[in-house]
């Protein structure tokens, strides 16, 4: 053989090794993001629905805003704060929110440390009521600030810490004299 068919047949089999280096990385490469959906479609199923109220029969609503204590109620179909009637439609934003708030994850036992996830001190404590008399309470701690979830328990049981992307917990975040309905003045 001469040098020039050696060289070439180096060549080659470069080539070949490095296309077949590639045949099993792209392989790999599928693989992983074939994991990688079926893990994010099993997660999309194991969301649990942990609204235990229905958005249209609640009726009150309390929480904390800049360290008071508020509370509204709906009378005749309409909100109230006092005696200032609010938003509708923001209204029913907020109780659909509630109704439908889902948790991406359950952490029990071990994984369950008030402080780490500012459930010791919260953020904000949601109650609502529905004509029924049934409520729920919704303890927010913090806010991940990678994922953007909050950490959240339900009524007084504090053994189940549920992670949810749900706006419920910015929801509440709210001056009530914020969600007034708009008024139109007739000399404007």
């Amino acid at each position: 053989m001469t040098k020039q068919q050696i060289r070439n047949m180096i060549i080659l089999l470069v080539v070949l090794v490095v296309l077949v280096g590639g045949y099993f990385g792209m392989k790999s490469f599928r693989e992983a993001d074939d994991a990688a959906m079926e893990a994010s479609t099993e997660a999309d199923i194991e969301s649990v629905n942990i609204g235990a109220l229905s958005g249209n029969g609640i009726c009150k609503l309390s929480w904390k805003y800049e360290g008071k204590d508020v509370s509204i109620e709906k009378k005749d179909g309409v909100w109230y704060y006092g005696s200032v009637s609010l938003n509708s439609v923001t209204m029913s934003s907020k109780t659909s929110d509630l109704e439908l708030m889902t948790a991406k994850r359950t952490l029990t036992g071990d994984e369950v440390d008030l402080s780490a996830f500012g459930l010791d001190d919260p953020a904000n404590v949601i109650t609502a009521a529905d004509a029924d008399g049934k409520t729920q309470k919704i303890v927010v701690g913090a806010k991940n600030d990678v994922t953007g979830d909050y950490y959240v328990y339900l009524d007084d049981d504090s053994s189940k810490v549920y992670v949810t992307a749900s706006s419920v917990p910015t929801d509440f975040e709210a001056d009530p004299e914020t969600l007034a309905a708009e008024t139109s003045d007739s000399g404007e």
